[in-house]
């Protein structure tokens, strides 16, 4: 039996013929038949993940449109060059990896909002907004992680995180993993079910001492941070495009820095 290969749901395949989204005017962008297949097609799945998917996919458009407008400009800036970077590689063809970084953990806002908290906002008062509540409480609260299996069976899979040592037990969606392998994925629960949220990187298990010591070597970026336990959590929060220069296929791209995040911020006023 042939495998169906998924399709590649990239940011630009949510808009007619797979454009970039500045060749767009906002109204052309609000009104595009693709995307409101793309916002109100069924999602398969638990109900649970088919709820989150069609918030985040809400969520994803949102951060579109404010990239057309240069609504917040260093989050343009973070946004186009993840997606310059990234984009086409095949490790990020899911759609959901890098992209979930960029609105859910990037703190852009004079406050530290993320475009997350700006989606809210957007939201407040509305009546579609209690139906994404849920979403944006638990991303708000996710981050990525480096986990390994425990233990698993047909229905849950039970994870250990490496460092934090933190554990959970999360809806299986791994499968043909290799024994030991450490996996980087960001993970959002829904009641009692959590949710593996984008297509897992893995590493061989191998280097689970390796990477566990060029972690609290690289803590020191978030010194500000009062406890090791607190830098380890800012670390895995806000080090999204780091992680993404260590999982890439491209070889041209350099290891980003764990605090390059605050390149996007350097001409905020």
């Amino acid at each position: 039996m042939v495998k169906k290969k998924r399709p590649i749901a990239t940011w630009r395949s949510i808009l007619p013929g797979n454009l970039d989204p500045s060749r767009f005017t906002l109204d052309e962008l609000r009104s595009a038949k693709a995307a409101h297949a793309f916002l109100t097609e069924k999602i398969e799945g638990p109900p649970g993940f088919a709820e989150y998917m069609r918030a985040y996919r809400f969520l994803l458009f949102f951060g579109i449109v404010c990239v057309v407008e240069d609504k917040y400009p260093a989050f343009t800036r973070c946004w186009k060059e993840i997606e310059a970077l990234f984009t086409g590689d095949p490790m990020f063809e899911d759609g959901v990896f890098a992209q979930s970084w960029v609105l859910m953990d990037f703190p852009f806002g004079p406050e530290r909002q993320t475009a997350l908290d700006y989606f809210e906002e957007f939201l407040e008062g509305t009546e579609v907004g209690p139906g994404f509540q849920r979403l944006i409480d638990e991303a708000r609260k996710s981050r990525l992680g480096l986990y390994y299996d425990v233990g698993r069976t047909k229905t849950v899979a039970s994870l250990r995180e490496l460092l934090s040592g933190r554990t959970l037990s999360a809806v299986p969606s791994t499968d043909g993993r290799e024994p030991g392998e450490i996996l980087l994925i960001r993970a959002i629960r829904h009641g009692d079910q959590v949710f593996l949220w984008g297509d897992p990187k893995s590493f061989s298990g191998e280097m689970k001492g390796r990477i566990e010591t060029m972690v609290r070597d690289k803590l020191f970026y978030f010194s500000e941070e009062p406890t090791p336990e607190a830098q380890f959590e800012a670390f895995m929060k806000r080090a999204g495009p780091y992680w993404m220069s260590c999982v890439t296929k491209n070889d041209a791209i350099p290891i980003l820095d764990p605090d390059h995040y605050r390149t996007y911020l350097a001409d905020r006023a």
